[in-house]
């Protein structure tokens, strides 16, 4: 196992787009012409369903999660389970097989991270409240991410992480970015809402 090996196949499993293809299989359609055309669960509640929004939520989630388990299992060496998380997100958000247009990685980052960090899903407590107060998930991902951020920092400088950890930091940076236009959104209140 190399980290060339690991870089390769994570970014092949992230981009595998399950909204995607739950969309043409399913559906007859290709969800990046509807709504926010994003591949993300949350285009697909709101453009095909709730059904298929929380199936593809939880794809994405075991997408994530599953790579960096098999690591876990067959190495100790962090570094590889933080490479893995990395691409795995850069391959949600910019697939190969879907000319590199895929969705924010929020799902399939907390899925891969929470596995290296658990501590990462005390930030949950938070988020959902502010997801089901304002119907707006971009918010509750972007406070999620702030929060992960804070949270990594925090435990490498009281060394409770290695400092190789801090590398992991580009993945909520990564998704805070895809999140920009739902910032614009968000401050000038044109933002949608879930369930609107």
């Amino acid at each position: 196992m190399t980290i060339l090996t690991i870089i390769i196949f994570s970014y092949l499993i992230g981009s595998i787009q399950s909204g995607i293809l739950i969309g043409k299989i399913i559906y007859k359609t290709d969800v990046r012409q509807l709504g926010s055309k994003s591949s993300g669960a949350t285009n697909i509640q709101r453009t095909i369903g709730l059904k298929p929004g929380i199936f593809v939520l939880v794809l994405d989630i075991f997408k994530g999660f599953l790579p960096i388990i098999f690591i876990e299992i067959f190495t100790e060496e962090n570094i590889f389970g933080v490479m893995s998380c990395i691409f795995l997100v850069i391959g949600h958000c910019y697939p190969v097989f879907h000319k590199f247009k895929g969705g924010k990685g929020v799902a399939t980052g907390f899925g891969s991270v929470v596995v290296l960090l658990p501590y990462i899903a005390l930030g949950i407590p938070i988020a959902l409240p502010i997801i089901y107060k304002t119907r707006y998930v971009s918010l509750g991902a972007i406070l999620g991410c702030i929060i992960s951020i804070f949270l990594i920092i925090l435990f490498v400088a009281l060394e409770l992480l290695p400092s190789g950890s801090l590398m992991i930091l580009f993945v909520p940076v990564l998704i805070i970015y895809k999140h920009k236009q739902n910032i614009i959104r968000l401050i000038q209140k044109k933002e949608n809402k879930i369930f609107s």
